[in-house]
């Protein structure tokens, strides 16, 4: 395909997807300077070359409102470049789409749309030996951000290495099994390491087994997590002699696991997911930069994602809180979807706490918004990736 003529749409992944399945040699968007900002086709020139750096990219602007302006621009595009040339009324809406298939009609150029849930591509005019099943693009989490303006600004928290996955998941287990005991713990570690902490040796864990705290003292609940932690390799010689606790931290990235209360339900989610074929670009504890790749940033914005992924074409935006999460979490889950996936993306709330769903304030007003709630259930049950898949393919259940 030598020239692929696009009509710019609100719709995310519209925009992207036959792009990347085609790979034409030059790509012509077509686009209403008043309704779209020009600013939004530079990104989106951004996010396309990020995979395809040689690819021609053109911006024509032109009236999405007015038919015979838009079949006038639609036919100037296609006398300048000529045969190999196709058009894509996926998104535009459904007058920009007649005005080019007017355009097309004149010119004997094949026009096509693809239904992107079924993953078929749907002859409109001169490609009928085209239809049929059309191969879906993998997308990324960094394409889908710039595609907006926005950009990946770091990780929250450190992806654990794949040798460690089978240990994070049987410790989380253990958490889930007495989260109080987990939350003493966790607040005794945070606050030694604050107190205690060895600069020349970050990873060395030396501390009274009570250690002042503000409102108090901190003081682990018992041996039994650490001695666990010490037999799955996250820690390292752990000794608890007198009034006294020492180990070794397997690592900076297991120590910051170790001293966060949340980050658990996050790592558990994280591995869970990561091992389910029916996912990819699966990441943990994103960092988005609003600002992006602008030059001059005058207020430095970012927000964090627990964990994302791709299902098929579809982005899943995934919050983590181990109490029965608030409306306001929902609200904020909500903005990536609107923001960056559309209505093909998906929104899942996991959370460790048993949601009562007929009386749950929080379960009604997630489904309201279009949001999968997974509770408690969901986690011990061992059948979280499963939960996840299902979401997916019925976002209204």
């Amino acid at each position: 395909m030598d020239c692929l003529i696009e009509l710019y749409d609100s719709e995310p992944l519209n925009n992207l997807i036959d792009v990347f399945a085609f790979r034409p040699k030059k790509v012509v968007f077509l686009y209403d300077g008043k309704l779209t900002p020009f600013s939004a086709l530079k990104s989106l020139e951004n996010a396309i070359k990020l995979k395809l750096p040689n690819l021609q990219f053109e911006i024509e602007n032109t009236s999405f409102r007015n038919l015979e302006t838009l079949r006038l621009s639609c036919k100037r595009i296609l006398n300048k470049n000529g045969d190999g040339s196709y058009v894509d009324i996926t998104g535009g809406g459904e007058l920009s789409a007649i005005g080019a298939y007017l355009a097309c009609v004149d010119s004997f150029t094949p026009i096509f749309w693809v239904d992107v849930v079924e993953g078929n591509l749907v002859s409109a005019h001169g490609c009928k030996s085209m239809e049929g099943p059309l191969e879906m693009p993998r997308l990324s989490l960094d394409t889908l951000l710039l595609a907006h303006g926005a950009a990946i600004g770091g990780y929250g928290h450190p992806k654990p290495p794949s040798e460690l996955f089978d240990p994070l998941l049987t410790f989380c287990d253990a958490v889930f099994s007495d989260i109080s005991l987990w939350k003493e713990l966790c607040f005794y570690l945070q606050t030694a390491c604050t107190t205690f902490d060895s600069p020349g040796d970050p990873l060395s864990f030396h501390a009274p087994d009570h250690v002042s705290a503000p409102g108090g003292k901190a003081s682990p609940p018992n041996d039994d997590l650490l001695k666990l932690a010490d037999r799955l390799g996250l820690i390292r010689q752990f000794h608890h002699k007198g009034k006294t606790i020492s180990f070794r931290f397997h690592s900076d990235s297991v120590k910051k696991y170790l001293t966060d209360f949340g980050t658990c339900l996050e790592l558990f989610t994280f591995i869970t997911l990561c091992r389910c074929p029916a996912f990819h670009d699966v990441r943990i504890s994103v960092k988005v930069d609003w600002n992006g790749m602008r030059q001059q940033k005058l207020v430095e914005i970012t927000n964090e994602i627990d964990v994302t992924l791709f299902c098929g074409i579809h982005p899943v935006f995934i919050s983590c809180k181990l109490s029965e999460p608030s409306s306001e979490a929902l609200q904020e889950l909500s903005v990536y979807r609107s923001y960056f996936g559309g209505r093909h993306s998906r929104c899942i709330l996991v959370t460790l706490a048993a949601i009562h769903k007929d009386r749950s304030y929080v379960f009604a007003r997630a489904k309201e918004m279009g949001i999968t709630l997974l509770d408690g259930s969901v986690i011990r049950s061992g059948k979280l990736a499963e939960a996840v898949q299902q979401a997916v393919a019925n976002p209204c259940r």
